[in-house]
């Protein structure tokens, strides 16, 4: 009697996980005529570096969610674990030369498979990785598939299964897109910037100026961060009163409830 292939079990999950994945991508798709060819319109909000930050992430994230995304499927699904954001020149697939991988089955839907090639982030955040075109993706990983998706399900699929967070072309661009875009294109609902976004700025105002020492609150749109926050602090009390309102100030920044309408703040503390 022969004995078993240790192996076999393992061969036959990875031909079920490829033959799935010749299924998902012979779907039927609103995609079906789609060339891989970035959208003019993602480009030319892409390539518009002149623009002051905090306008160039809004006119990319409205270019963005009119058009369609790319994410990559792969022929098997590795169990080990989140992607780096570029592979190194070379790479023997992660250390797994000479090993046979463990498989995982595709799911029915193509960003839920591209959620187990999430990105790992300088930050320590993971993110879905998306891409406006096939060669984009392809610079990425060599032996992924693009997919073309509709942007609000990719979001959704990153609020789920990753930090709610995309990574738009991994290995060229390396752009991330700001959390609470994210999470309003998967609501279905428009993203207001929080730098213009006057009922968030009045909810902030009213918390700060509760905050002893605190006689004014302005805003602004970030140079490194989302939103600028000026608050004007009475310094009649001398250093150790200021630093105690501002420590003061920090502590309502850090609510997390401003996590889904804010990516991030600068303070900028001015004299009375």
């Amino acid at each position: 009697m022969m004995p078993a292939d240790p192996l076999a079990p393992q061969a036959a999950a990875a031909q079920a996980a490829r033959a799935k994945m010749q299924r998902l991508l012979s779907a039927p798709t609103p995609f079906a005529g789609d060339d891989g060819a970035p959208d003019p319109a993602v480009t030319a909000a892409l390539e518009a570096t002149d623009r002051p930050r905090h306008e160039y992430l809004d006119a990319l994230w409205t270019a963005l969610a009119a058009s369609r995304l790319l994410v990559p499927v792969t022929a098997h699904a590795l169990s080990t674990g989140p992607q780096a954001p570029t592979p190194s020149a070379g790479q023997d697939n992660g250390g797994q030369a000479g090993r046979v991988p463990s498989h995982q089955v595709h799911t029915a839907d193509a960003c839920q498979d591209a959620a187990t090639l999430a990105v790992d982030l300088p930050d320590g955040h993971r993110a879905l990785p998306v891409f406006t075109s096939a060669r984009a993706l392809e610079a990425w990983r060599r032996d992924a598939r693009p997919v073309p998706v509709d942007p609000a399900r990719a979001a959704q699929v990153a609020c789920l299964s990753t930090d709610q967070l995309w990574i738009l072309d991994p290995a060229s661009r390396d752009l991330r897109l700001p959390r609470p875009a994210i999470l309003a294109l998967a609501t279905g609902q428009d993203w207001v910037p929080s730098w213009r976004n006057e009922p968030v700025q009045a909810e902030i105002r009213a918390g700060l100026e509760q905050v002893a020492g605190v006689t004014g609150v302005a805003f602004a749109p970030g140079e490194g961060a989302e939103l600028r926050v000026f608050i004007r602090i009475d310094a009649s009390g001398g250093r150790s009163r200021v630093a105690a309102t501002l420590e003061a100030c920090q502590h309502v920044m850090v609510d997390p409830a401003w996590g889904d309408v804010i990516d991030s703040v600068e303070l900028c503390p001015l004299p009375a």
